[in-house]
């Protein structure tokens, strides 16, 4: 009779995972990673890492703020600027401040939040995720936090002190900028028709424009204000201006000569169209100013034409403006051109073309010769043209209405 094969020696372990254990199956003792049996039979496995434990004190929307911070820092605030010491202020100081004032903390997370939405511009409104949210939460949180930075900017120019003109000032700068990247992100989403974003930007948007505009003089118009916004946490904002007008000789901006000629052509155009003295005097002031601003900025600074013009321009230019005078509109499509060609930013970027195509449906034909520059430069693009003297095309000799200078 053949002996019984012996029964090999089985070495138990306790080193296996809880799970299997309790199962009473064998383990592969892996240790730092769920082990197979615990995967293959899906049940949470004692060797997986812990997973971070999120205080449910802290809502969604509060992850979402953080996020926003973080986006701003890391990201949003290097946008802002071509200037390095700009870049830092953005990102360090008026962090800083948003901790003290926050109003400036509500600008900052919207203006991040518009900058995240614009990123994915071509992307569907409600469908693909941005990390763990989808774009429209980011949408709807830049419009929650604007809303309520723009309400408590209003309420603060009514008491600006030397110890709050910081906070305000660094929110009127971000608001401003928040103000194009509305209009670039609305006419990207469902929402107004072309035919009726003029009246969106001229009715909202350039009212803001006016309240940030008539906010800024009694910041740093004052004395005591600008010695202190000059001396304080964000001085690199008051003396880019500065620097720019400085480095004129070394650095222009793009096709300069052609964008100042197209300039005194439009002063042309509207001197010979319009039959009312004080637009046309309202009006030239602005392409005046332009034309300045223009000359006194180099390449490197052109983030600096999106503020400067706006708030050097007249007053009266911007009742204009919101009344559709056809001159004042062929005004500002030259500066939504001018702006296009000059910055690559992406809060300017987006709203020239359809506010240009509003222009365009808004005025009478006569005024159509006026927009065919603006036009170009925008769908058409320098580069289009096609000529190395002159990159930027000139209006054709008919549009010359006489010797004016600006």
């Amino acid at each position: 009779m053949t002996p019984a094969p012996s029964r090999r020696k089985h070495l138990k372990s306790r080193n296996g995972c809880i799970q299997c254990k309790k199962r009473k199956i064998k383990c592969d003792e892996n240790g730092k990673v769920p082990c197979a049996q615990c995967v293959k039979s899906r049940h949470d496995c004692s060797f997986a890492p812990p997973q971070p434990v999120v205080d449910s004190n802290f809502s969604p929307g509060a992850l979402l703020d953080l996020k926003l911070l973080h986006n701003f820092t890391t990201k949003t605030s290097q946008t802002l600027s071509s200037t390095s010491d700009v870049r830092l202020c953005f990102s360090t100081s008026f962090v800083e401040l948003a901790m003290q004032h926050e109003f400036l903390l509500h600008c900052i997370l919207a203006l991040s939040a518009f900058h995240i939405v614009s990123q994915r511009e071509h992307s569907d409104i409600s469908q693909p995720p941005i990390g763990d949210h989808p774009r429209e939460v980011y949408l709807q949180a830049a419009y929650k936090h604007h809303e309520s930075a723009l309400k408590s900017y209003r309420q603060s120019l009514s008491s600006v002190t030397s110890a709050n003109c910081h906070g305000i000032f660094g929110c009127s700068v971000l608001l401003f900028i928040t103000t194009f990247a509305r209009p670039a992100e609305s006419a990207l989403s469902p929402g107004p028709s072309r035919a009726t974003q003029i009246d969106v930007w001229l009715g909202f948007h350039l009212s803001e424009w006016v309240i940030l505009i008539q906010g800024l003089p009694s910041i740093v118009g004052y004395s005591e204000f600008r010695a202190a916004l000059s001396n304080g946490p964000l001085a690199p904002l008051m003396s880019a201006g500065d620097r720019a007008r400085a480095n004129t000789e070394t650095s222009e901006p793009p096709h300069k000569e052609a964008v100042l000629l197209n300039l005194r052509h439009l002063s042309d155009g509207i001197h010979h169209l319009s039959s009312d003295e004080r637009i046309i005097q309202i009006c030239s002031t602005a392409i005046e100013t332009l034309h300045h601003v223009i000359t006194e900025l180099n390449h490197s600074n052109d983030h600096a034409l999106a503020f400067i013009w706006p708030i050097r321009v007249p007053s009266e230019y911007f009742d204009l403006l919101k009344a559709r005078i056809p001159e004042a509109l062929s005004v500002f499509a030259y500066y939504c051109a001018i702006l296009y060609i000059t910055s690559s930013t992406w809060w300017t970027k987006g709203w020239p073309r359809p506010i240009l195509e509003s222009i365009k449906e808004t005025i009478d034909t006569k005024w159509s010769p006026l927009l065919q520059w603006p036009m170009d430069m925008v769908f058409r693009g320098p580069e289009s043209m096609g000529t190395v003297l002159l990159p930027v095309p000139v209006l054709p000799a008919p549009m010359m209405y006489g010797p004016r200078s600006i």
